[in-house]
């Protein structure tokens, strides 16, 4: 008998689900359910204020949200996940969110393909949740616990560099390729441009992913109203 995921492994969710009354969550840190509630708590009133009288349309039939937070948004960490606007069992709207921490963003094909494979499964995982028939806590739990793993590389050590702006000059070492150490400085410059941003891309119901937006923290009320709606900016 194979052993249970680890607490790690396994990702975590929050917000309302239609199963349940109120607000629950599994597996996240208070300072991300902090984040997330301050976050939320102003930006669906705005998106509701926003679009005005199509608010109720536009948040029913919005696709589900893929996301990843940089380090800066909450913690030091990265926060890959996905939002599915949901309700709770009175009517109440409000979105649900499932989310997972790494120290390092996925930064090859490889990584990237399990990744969309990971956000995939988490798309089922969360739609289910709507199904009045099979859809409950425990079915939610398995089906995160099934989660495939998508591998990332250990926190890397920063790249040593020389000079002063506007010229960086970057030391290389003898035994790695330039290709390699092409591929490293891209990488570091990438994450330093994203610290304290999020990014966000669509999944339509045909599957394709429509835009990537990247923005400094997390979206206000008319920019959550924008990613809702696909809306360009």
């Amino acid at each position: 008998m194979s052993p249970p995921p680890s607490f790690d492994a396994v990702p975590g969710w929050y917000g309302k689900l239609s199963m349940l009354g109120d607000f629950a969550h599994r597996r996240l840190p208070p300072e991300w359910l902090r984040a997330c509630e301050a976050w939320l708590a102003q930006a669906m009133p705005g998106a509701r204020a926003a679009l005005g009288d199509h608010w109720l349309a536009v948040y029913l039939n919005a696709p589900l949200l893929r996301f990843g937070w940089a380090p800066g948004v909450v913690d030091r960490r990265w926060w890959f996940g996905l939002l599915m606007p949901s309700c709770d069992a009175v009517g109440r709207y409000y979105p649900l969110l499932i989310a997972h921490p790494r120290d390092q963003a996925p930064r090859d094909r490889i990584a990237l393909d399990h990744l969309d494979r990971w956000f995939e499964h988490l798309a089922q995982a969360a739609v289910q949740t709507l199904d009045d028939r099979g859809g409950s806590v425990d079915a939610l739990e398995s089906a995160l616990q099934a989660a495939p793993a998508w591998p990332t590389p250990g926190r890397a050590s920063a790249l040593a560099t020389e000079g002063q702006e506007p010229t960086t000059r970057y030391r290389l070492g003898r035994a790695a390729p330039l290709s390699d150490w092409l591929q490293a400085v891209a990488a570091q410059e990438f994450a330093a441009r994203l610290a304290g941003c999020t990014l966000w891309w669509r999944l339509t119901p045909e599957g394709s992913q429509d835009a990537l937006e990247i923005m400094r923290g997390l979206p206000d009320g008319p920019e959550f109203a924008r990613l809702l709606t696909g809306s360009p900016r």
